[in-house]
Parts: structure tokens; sequence; C-alpha cells
């Protein structure tokens, strides 16, 4: 989903459209996060064709860790069809509060990785999920390290000073 992602200060992608689901108008988003946690929302920005609008969601379901979506309009397959491939955000601001020591993906990456030696691994570029665990995807210029997002190698994540230190060598 990375090369997905379009953000700026406010607006957030949290998934794409990729294909509808049978003939009433619901589409199938793919998203980069758990789909159980999006529920709550209750409008989407859709970006396609360089365009963007607003749609208001109907109802929503999840599915086998797919989020499916009917919008207010699209009442048939033909114009959920027109939807396939649109990137679908949200406001910043409706997202749920994040509890001690949870992050939301969006805000690690760009950040500094230091270990306890104080060597720079690099950036965080993006995250994965291997379904046991979250994964840290740092690039410095010659290097790709994965780096397991569990409190056994993540020693701080600290926000402030835009940095994450972890027990981890530079020649893992």
């Amino acid at each position: 989903m990375k090369n997905d992602i379009v953000q700026d200060s406010k607006m957030i992608s949290i998934g794409k459209i990729t294909g509808v689901f049978g003939i009433q108008g619901w589409v199938k988003i793919k998203t980069g996060s758990d789909a159980d946690s999006l529920g709550h929302y209750k409008k989407l920005q859709l970006s396609l064709n360089n365009t963007n609008s607003e749609l208001k969601i109907a109802k929503s379901q999840v599915k086998n860790g797919m989020w499916f979506v009917l919008f207010e309009g699209v009442n048939d397959r033909n114009k959920a069809e027109n939807l396939v491939g649109g990137v679908v955000s949200v406001n910043r601001d409706e997202f749920p509060k994040a509890d001690a020591d949870e992050y939301y993906w969006v805000d690690l990456i760009g950040l500094k990785v230091i270990n306890l030696q104080h060597e720079l691994l690099g950036i965080v570029d993006n995250l994965m999920d291997t379904g046991a665990n979250s994964v840290i995807v740092v690039k410095d210029q010659k290097n790709t390290r994965l780096i397991p997002f569990v409190a056994a190698y993540i020693t701080d994540v600290d926000m402030q000073n835009k940095q994450i230190i972890v027990d981890w060598g530079l020649d893992y």
C-alpha cells in the first residue's frame, strides 16, 4: 500500500478500492490497517482520476480482513465499478486517540532509527504486517533493514525527537 498512500497535513490514506461486491453497489476496500477498526467512519474522501470527492458511508462490514462499504448514492454495480482504483482517505482529526504505547503507522514513517550504540540505522520508510507482528522497514543510502516492532527490539519511540531507539546492530 505504500505506493498508494497520498497524504497532506490532514488527509491520510487508509485504503484503496480494489473491486465490487454483489449487485447493490458495495465496494471492497483493501486497507493497510486492521479493517475491524474502520467501522466508525461516516465519510471518506475518494481520490480518483486526479479528482477528490467526499462519499458518505451508508453501510459497512468486515469479512476476512477486507472492508466492504456501501456509499450513499452508489446503488448498483455499474456505479460501484466506476470507483475501483480510487484511494480513500480520512481526516486525521477523525482518528481515534491512540492508547499509551500505541502508534499510528503514518506517524512512524520518517522517524530516525537509532540503536543502543547511538548509530543511525536509517529512516522508517514504511511498515508491514506479518500476521504475527508489525515490522518497520528502515532504509539508509545502502541498506534496507526489517525490524520487528515488538518490545524485544523497540526500546523507545520518542515522538518529540522524531526517533525510535532499537536494540538492533548495524550488521543485522
